[in-house]
């Protein structure tokens, strides 16, 4: 394949294997229908909002799915598939055959958001409490799943673990301790820990106030950690994911990557930058309009971080609705994006190529409506979009 001046050394598929369950031998079709378009990095995104399919050995109820959390309705899930998930064996089976083919596995877990399911079975199981909820002038609401569709599940079980409870902490660390010990034992080197759309799309107590400044327990927690009167609930975000990225360091992890949407958050935060995100943390950037607006790509650039290109404009398939939930083909994504193409609707916030602070970009497939398409019809569905951005990417 010819080299271009926007090739990236990185080129990534997210795999979203959370939300759907897909056969190990899928997984492997896949992962050879990328490396002949070119990627040679599949990115296994395996906790979600409704469904974990990864076994855990720490806590073995965990693994599973629940079709009741769909995003787009329990209609649109697979309660059949509610049960299956991936074991431990066969994912090692997975990531190996990826390496024989040249093919890198970053393992992605994402928290202190998108962790319905794991918050509702912990819940049940332990009879202990570790759901989020705003908290303002002494009201409490949960923060709800989705506002998409109004079904009961997505406004009972909350979006994610709330990050001043020292219990709930622990469980995720857990998780990522283990599957960071698990998949580093397999010669993984980097690890994607997520840290998007944490507060959820429902009703908060206070609407005159944004969701951040309806977090009375995230702020007092900010300043008891700080000492600092100026802290707030966005500080306690910041230090919750320097912890979570410090843990995979100590683990041997080279690279750790997290998504845009809420790094350097300020216009509706109070943050007044007590805290820092860790500059070595590696920005996977997708939401052109993040921080309000006010924030692009120089953005994250300009404060020491390298990026990823997953502009969902472009590079999102979700499953249901294909490139057309975004209004984009394979031939616009092959005639108008590239990996240096951060914000299409305005061009001064692109980067000149090629630029070492650009390790990679790639293609994102996630599941939010599982029933919608089977393995195969996925697959051929996916074809034209993977080949398209593969060009794009070498």
């Amino acid at each position: 394949m010819k080299t271009s001046i926007y090739s990236v050394p990185e080129r990534i598929f997210m795999l979203d294997c959370a939300r759907k369950y897909y056969t190990p031998a899928w997984i492997k079709r896949l992962i050879l229908e990328i490396k002949s378009a070119g990627f040679n990095a599949i990115s296994i995104h395996f906790g979600e909002d409704m469904g974990h399919r990864l076994e855990s050995k720490t806590y073995p109820w965990l693994a599973g799915g629940d079709h009741s959390l769909c995003v787009y309705g329990a209609a649109n899930g697979m309660p059949e598939n509610d049960g299956k998930f991936i074991t431990q064996d066969e994912m090692a089976d997975i990531v190996r055959f990826a390496q024989s083919e040249g093919v890198e596995v970053i393992p992605s877990f994402d928290s202190p958001g998108h962790m319905n399911y794991a918050v509702k079975k912990y819940n049940a199981q332990t009879g202990s409490d570790i759901s989020n909820y705003f908290h303002k002038d002494g009201k409490k609401s949960i923060v709800q799943g989705s506002s998409i569709k109004k079904e009961p599940a997505q406004y009972t079980y909350s979006r994610g673990i709330d990050i001043s409870n020292a219990e709930a902490v622990e469980f995720a660390r857990n998780l990522y301790a283990e599957y960071g010990e698990f998949f580093y034992s397999l010669g993984c080197r980097k690890f994607d820990i997520g840290g998007d759309e944490l507060l959820g799309f429902g009703e908060t107590i206070d609407s005159t106030l944004s969701k951040w400044q309806n977090l009375d327990h995230w702020d007092a927690h900010a300043k008891k950690l700080t000492g600092n009167e100026n802290a707030v609930a966005y500080d306690a975000f910041i230090l919750y994911m320097n912890d979570i990225a410090a843990l995979m360091r100590s683990i041997g992890y080279e690279k750790i990557l997290m998504w845009n949407d809420d790094v350097y958050r300020d216009y509706d935060t109070g943050w007044k930058g007590v805290t820092e995100l860790d500059k070595s943390i590696d920005i996977q950037y997708w939401s052109v309009k993040s921080n309000g607006g006010k924030n692009n790509v120089y953005t994250y650039l300009n404060r020491g971080h390298k990026v990823y290109n997953f502009i969902s404009p472009y590079v999102y398939y979700v499953v249901g609705f294909g490139g057309a939930k975004y209004g984009t083909t394979p031939e616009i994504l092959e005639r108008d994006w590239n990996a240096y193409c951060f914000d299409p609707e305005n061009p001064e916030n692109n980067l000149p190529a090629p630029d070492e602070r650009v390790l990679g970009g790639g293609y994102c497939l996630w599941s939010d409506s599982p029933a919608s398409e089977t393995e195969d019809e996925l697959l051929e569905n996916l074809k034209p979009y993977i080949r398209a951005c593969g060009k794009k990417l070498n």
